[in-house]
């Protein structure tokens, strides 16, 4: 994470017009946000310069349900003499973004930028998010923010075609794929473990086969920060520090996980106490010795709304992880020692990376080898 961004969350709404089957917002309530309130509160916050730039992301719910307010509070926004330069950032669904939406994205591209959500191929995103892939202008996102991600959430309903998906999103010409795991689903049942190597030996063999693309997310991984002794106390996210969401009535929270429209009011008032800046309570004592810590995700929040503790991971998705590390060891290393690419013709940058990855995958090997999940 860049520490130098400054994150202000800021909710729109809670509604949406799609019912995705991972969802964790509570979608009942028909309220949306103040904007002349909003920008008081941005006034205030944005007033402070940062060590280098801030986004303004606003959370829905679906945000575009809110265009009118957004578009208000934007070009307000712009008109303003803030110290630094401010990007407006929206997760949307991409079903609302057509005609004057999109003529308006594309006028303001180089200061809002919207994220779309598309989980795979048709079949898969179908399954996800209510039947919505034929509404979405999928040629719009890539070509308007050609370098933002597409975000691609694997349910246990798709993680069968994760790899389809990827190609799927590599083939429209998407470059920046972010994927992940569903966070507050059942990731228990041990039949996933065999279906998630399987698929990832199948990206495996499509990167060997199209070295020139940009992996996605799952499929890239740093291998050398295993190495570093320091990396196992780094945080995830900026929940709690670097960041700041703010509900519909302007209260501030770690992150929106911690809405009391997500979390519950007891939880939401409890997370107060939490001290984010602390490995003993962002790093559970089952996991601070794990040799894969470094590389593995975990949301906070998730593990706060499940397990009321945000160190607390689900384990069922350590056994999922340790199974995506083995799996891109074995590309890696076979990608370094078969390079038929002269060492010399290396610039000394990749010469370190190279022998620092090969020295996290042997230190990993001990680790890989009683492993009961990984079918080697």
């Amino acid at each position: 994470m860049d520490n130098k961004i400054r994150n202000i969350y800021i909710t729109t709404n809670v509604s949406c017009n799609l019912n995705c089957i991972y969802c964790y917002e509570n979608k009942t309530s028909k309220e949306t946000f103040d904007v002349e309130k909003t920008k008081i509160k941005l006034k205030e916050l944005l007033s402070t310069k940062t060590e280098g730039n801030t986004i303004v992301n606003l959370h829905g719910g679906e945000p575009f349900l809110m265009f009118v307010k957004i578009k208000e509070l934007c070009e307000w926004l712009w008109q303003q003499e803030f110290p630094e330069k401010i990007i407006v950032f929206a997760t949307t669904n991409g079903t609302l973004v057509h005609n004057k939406i999109q003529k308006w994205l594309t006028k303001n591209k180089h200061r809002f930028i919207a994220g779309l959500s598309l989980d795979g191929t048709r079949d898969m995103h179908n399954i996800n998010r209510s039947n919505s892939f034929d509404s979405i202008d999928i040629d719009f996102f890539a070509k308007t923010w050609p370098h933002q991600g597409v975000k691609m959430t694997i349910s246990p309903f798709t993680i069968d075609r994760l790899a389809d998906g990827i190609k799927f999103l590599h083939s429209k010409g998407i470059h920046n794929i972010l994927v992940n795991l569903a966070y507050m689903v059942d990731w228990s049942d041990v039949k996933f473990l065999k279906i998630y190597q399987l698929e990832l030996q199948k990206l495996s063999a499509f990167y060997k086969e199209h070295p020139e693309l940009t992996k996605d997310s799952i499929f890239d991984l740093h291998f050398p920060v295993l190495l570093d002794k320091e990396s196992k106390k780094r945080k995830r996210c900026g929940a709690g520090t670097e960041m700041k969401a703010y509900d519909i009535d302007g209260r501030e929270y770690p992150c929106h996980l911690f809405f009391e429209s997500v979390c519950g009011k007891e939880k939401s008032e409890n997370a107060k106490n939490i001290k984010f800046d602390d490995p003993n309570e962002y790093i559970s004592r089952e996991c601070f010795d794990c040799i894969f810590l470094p590389t593995c995700p975990t949301c906070y929040g998730a593990n706060y709304i499940e397990r009321d503790y945000i160190g607390n991971r689900d384990m069922s998705l350590c056994k999922l992880e340790k199974i995506r590390v083995y799996e891109i060891a074995k590309y890696e290393y076979d990608r370094i020692i078969n390079d038929q690419t002269n060492i010399y013709n290396l610039s000394d940058d990749e010469k370190i990376k190279r022998i620092k990855t090969l020295e996290a995958i042997e230190k990993l090997i001990p680790e890989f080898e009683k492993m009961n999940e990984i079918r080697l």
